[in-house]
């Protein structure tokens, strides 16, 4: 008689449909750019309006300690001068993000009426388990630590769309992989 775990089921089936009910936005490509020992996320949501279309893009920037939000840039952009573009425009107060474009995805601007939302939103958070924050500094100024998170949306006041961390992928992977192999 072959032996079936009922706390492994529920604990599998929990992860599956967590998993399965995060992704509000479309993950376009994924990409991991960049050397070092330590690791930091850069996710760029294109928020398409009048509907509920997001392409989001995601890059694991690898790197060594002692970078800012804008270092992470420049990063993306040497490892993929035909993929990855964009602009700064520098202002008294600071620098501001003005475009981006990835692969076929492009926007740009600082917010025109009626709506004021077409600009790029910054957004923070030091892991992936943690919720959005709105940056209350520039990118210029925002020193990146290990595992922490920069968030651009342009279109949406909103915060950046929920995406299963990759570490929940790979779970959600090995759960149906081992479900597979298990008969009841």
């Amino acid at each position: 008689m072959r032996s079936f775990s009922v706390g492994r089921w529920i604990v599998g089936s929990v992860c599956c449909t967590a998993l399965a009910s995060v992704a509000q936005g479309a993950i376009v490509a994924s990409y991991t750019v960049g050397t070092g020992a330590q690791s930091s996320t850069v996710q760029f949501d294109f928020v398409t309006l009048g509907s509920a279309a997001t392409n989001t893009y995601l890059y694991e920037v690898r790197h060594d300690a002692g970078l800012f939000g804008d270092d992470l840039f420049a990063i993306i952009a040497a490892e993929q001068p035909t993929n990855f573009a964009f602009e700064v425009i520098t202002f008294s107060f600071g620098d501001a993000l003005f475009s981006v474009g990835i692969g076929s995805d492009s926007a740009s601007g600082f917010g025109t009426a009626p709506d004021y939302l077409d600009y790029w939103h910054y957004w923070t958070r030091e892991s992936a388990v943690e919720s959005w924050n709105e940056s209350l500094i520039g990118f210029t100024d925002r020193a990146v630590s290990d595992g922490s998170w920069d968030g651009w949306v342009f279109n949406s006041g909103g915060a950046p769309a929920t995406v299963p961390a990759p570490g929940a992928l790979a779970l959600f992977a090995l759960v149906g992989l081992r479900r597979a192999r298990r008969t009841i």
